[in-house]
């Protein structure tokens, strides 16, 4: 360890901001008032747990770090799309292979390889997980892949993606990342597969959904637990707990492909286009040479499309237009409307590869819709006040350049998009 320190990093993945209440989420509710909320903090776009991972990982946006789509192409030297769903656990290898580095920043593994090292514990997709270290310089447990540094490692293969994986996980995290005696890293990071994966397959507000919600705050509590017995032990603890994305309600879906081909518009990686689904965003991929302008006039007209977004929208929202064959992004229409729960947010979603399920009725999320955006995060430590709120912006590019701050160590020469949020102005719930 460095100094005596030790960060933490508890993301319930899937929880929407309004979901937070005393009776719905106690532990979450009380770290509310034991650190510094922050009001302002929302998801990156898409917004989907495998750009958000690749996000917190390297403090950088998409088009730093490059892992830009839950799904998305990639473009090889000869100019030709190949479509990735970047869940797989070789996805990130094939990227590798193709431009020479998985991801093109260092992540927090990278970083703190030389010092206390950091352990990684996620509950979601081997992509999503192997984003927090592609480079095998720290401890990863999942549930499919596994390494330590520089080598493979078992994977914890009895841990399901549910509230009961999520408790088999967190018990080995608090043993081998938190106690006092375990391995001592300078970062632990829990990521827990609920309440995402029960809000897919159940509808937002219904019994099995706040299950969910209160498995992953029970989980919660116990790291906070073990956090305040590191504080006992004289460790200084910095304790940062949020999530990654919310959901809303799956109103209908959108097979986009199949509407581009009706229009003539060739759609497919053979023919130059790629449309990838995000859940309630889809990134256009087209390759060079291809004539973007037809396809994106037709885009602009569909009802479904509640934006198209191109050049500088598209930087807004953290991508460069072009690399990979990028050239817009569409974020899918949606409303205030509720569900039969009575949660508000209903969205069209687009239609995915390979016969994936969107469920009706039930929830999803990658796009730019209100409840979407609506992540949670609060940090609970030195300089962080008790139960203060900040109400500035702030997004997951900027939770390792906090980690770093609070472990006293810089950037190295390898700059970051995100700020620390020590040290901003906060102001009173």
């Amino acid at each position: 360890m460095t100094g005596g320190r030790l960060a933490l990093l508890v993301i319930m993945d899937g929880l929407r901001r309004d979901m937070v209440s005393p009776e719905r989420t106690p532990h979450l509710w009380r770290l509310y008032h034991r650190g510094t909320r922050f009001a302002g903090y929302h998801s990156m776009f898409p917004s989907a747990t495998r750009v958000v991972s690749a996000c917190t990982a390297t403090g950088c946006r998409p088009a730093g770090h490059g892992l830009i789509g839950n799904s998305l192409a990639l473009l090889d030297a000869d100019g030709r799309l190949h479509p990735h769903d970047a869940g797989a656990p070789g996805f990130l290898p094939a990227r590798r292979a193709l431009h020479g580095r998985a991801l093109e920043r260092p992540t927090l593994a990278d970083r703190l390889a030389a010092w206390g090292g950091a352990m990684i514990f996620s509950n979601v997709s081997p992509g999503a997980a192997l984003a927090h270290d592609p480079n095998r310089s720290g401890h990863l447990v999942n549930r499919i892949i596994a390494h330590a540094p520089g080598q493979e490692a078992p994977p914890m293969a009895e841990v399901t993606l549910d509230a009961a994986g999520d408790a088999l996980l967190t018990g080995r995290f608090l043993d081998e990342a938190v106690a006092p005696g375990g391995r001592r890293p300078d970062f632990g990071l829990l990521w827990l597969g609920e309440p995402d994966a029960s809000q897919h397959a159940w509808p937002l507000g219904s019994p099995e959904a706040w299950a969910a919600i209160a498995a992953a705050d029970a989980r919660l509590g116990e790291v906070m637990e073990a956090a305040d017995r590191r504080r006992a032990a004289g460790d200084a603890v910095l304790l940062l707990a949020g999530s990654d994305h919310g959901h809303e309600t799956v109103e209908g879906v959108i097979d986009v492909e199949a509407e581009l081909f009706a229009a003539g518009l060739r759609p497919g990686a053979e023919a130059g286009l790629v449309t990838a689904s995000n859940g309630s965003s889809v990134l256009v991929h087209m390759a060079p040479g291809r004539d973007p302008g037809p396809v994106l006039e037709f885009l602009r007209t569909r009802p479904w499309a509640e934006a198209v977004l191109e050049g500088e929208a598209l930087r807004r929202q953290g991508h460069r237009p072009g690399v990979e064959g990028l050239v817009a992004a569409i974020a899918m229409r949606r409303h205030e409307g509720r569900n039969p729960f009575g949660i508000p947010g209903m969205v069209l979603v687009a239609k995915p590869a390979a016969g994936k399920p969107d469920r009706l009725g039930c929830g999803q999320h990658g796009g730019l819709g209100a409840a979407e955006q609506a992540s949670v995060m609060v940090a609970e430590g030195p300089v962080f006040a008790a139960g203060a709120t900040d109400a500035a912006p702030a997004s997951p590019i900027d939770l390792a350049p906090t980690i770093l701050a609070f472990l006293g160590l810089g950037d190295a020469g390898q700059p970051m998009d995100g700020r620390p949020l020590q040290g901003r102005p906060a102001g009173l719930a």
